[in-house]
């Protein structure tokens, strides 16, 4: 089976947030739904949906049809689209905040896999908090956290925890976390 190694941008975060990891090809797009939950560090608690094409991809027992038709992700395997190197997609995540994602494989592999897949490969900055207000209430955010002047500085402070750093993807605490993917499914399905 090959593994499929990924690139996924945070579209107009600056600096940008973005994350490289590896997985089977033989995936669902169900199952890249909370991959890339870990590998961010989302927490899982808003609707999202994956636009392939012209095409919408989504948990249908959350989410409504609307004007265009919805394909299962449970039923749509990464192989079936991600064909070619270079080929990409757009995840979104929280409607409200409007979380855009650019999601590009960038290598496949048949080369025997060491590790368990999934695998993080690297990452860069930290991924906004929930419900910041997406791309414009994040960038005042940091503005915010910056300037120890503002009547808001200490509420935001303890609202990210003490040990946030924007500039910092802690890869660690990813990895930790996307061990306890099957768990955390079976909670999500519960």
């Amino acid at each position: 089976m090959p593994t499929y190694t990924f690139k996924l941008d945070l579209i107009k975060t600056s600096p940008l947030v973005t994350r490289t990891f590896k997985v089977s090809s033989e995936s669902s797009f169900y199952l890249l739904h909370h991959i890339i939950q870990e590998v961010m560090g989302w927490k899982n608690y808003h609707l999202y949906e994956f636009k392939v094409d012209g095409n919408t991809i989504a948990d249908k027992s959350i989410v409504e049809e609307d004007l265009s038709p919805i394909s299962e992700a449970k039923e749509v395997m990464l192989e079936d689209i991600f064909t070619h190197i270079g080929k990409s997609v757009k995840y979104v995540y929280d409607f409200g905040d409007w979380w855009e994602h650019h999601l590009e494989l960038i290598e496949i592999s048949n080369a025997p896999q060491n590790e368990p897949l999934p695998i993080i490969v690297c990452g860069e900055n930290a991924c906004p908090p929930e419900d910041c207000m997406g791309v414009h209430g994040y960038a005042e955010l940091k503005e915010i956290l910056k300037d120890p002047e503002n009547l808001n500085h200490e509420d935001f402070w303890q609202n990210v925890g003490l040990s946030f750093n924007p500039l910092k993807f802690n890869k660690k605490a990813a990895e930790k976390e996307l061990a306890k993917l099957t768990t955390k499914i079976r909670k999500y399905e519960g």
